[in-house]
């Protein structure tokens, strides 16, 4: 649309012109549509880059969330070794009790291979509100497994 304003402007000009007039009007409008595809592309480059460090940014925080929650895990493998050493030494009413909390263990790192296998799948819904669920989420199991 604004190529055929321009269009109709330069064209009504011209009629009315000399040939030195109508030069330079041709010469300023060129000049005029170099400024705009210049600064269309300087536009385009910038938006790019902007992605760019988006998404660099994004990756680096979906790695930290990768390592908060391969720690977790450790930490909860850890326990769980340790309860079976604890069962292997309890009486029987204790081993009810231990067996319990190694079930409850063991939800908690089924629910952190979830949330990994999320995690890695994650591309739809909004980055912060995923990583502000997925850290609730951690946050939760971290007060189970205390």
């Amino acid at each position: 649309m604004k190529n055929l304003i321009i269009a109709f402007i330069v064209v009504s000009t011209f009629f009315s012109c000399s040939r030195n007039e109508k030069k330079d009007i041709a010469e300023k409008t060129q000049d005029a549509q170099d400024l705009v595809e210049s600064k269309a592309d300087s536009v385009v480059d910038d938006l790019k880059d902007g992605a760019e460090e988006a998404s660099q940014s994004i990756l680096l925080e979906k790695e930290a969330l990768v390592s908060k929650i391969d720690d977790k895990k450790d930490e909860i493998n850890k326990k769980l070794k340790e309860a079976d050493e604890d069962i292997k030494n309890a009486t029987i009413q204790e081993k009810a009790r231990l067996a319990s909390k190694k079930k409850e263990l063991q939800n908690s790192l089924d629910e952190l291979d979830k949330a990994l296998n999320d995690l890695k799948s994650e591309k739809k819904r909004d980055w912060k509100d995923f990583k502000k669920d997925l850290n609730k989420q951690i946050d939760k199991i971290q007060e189970k497994i205390q």
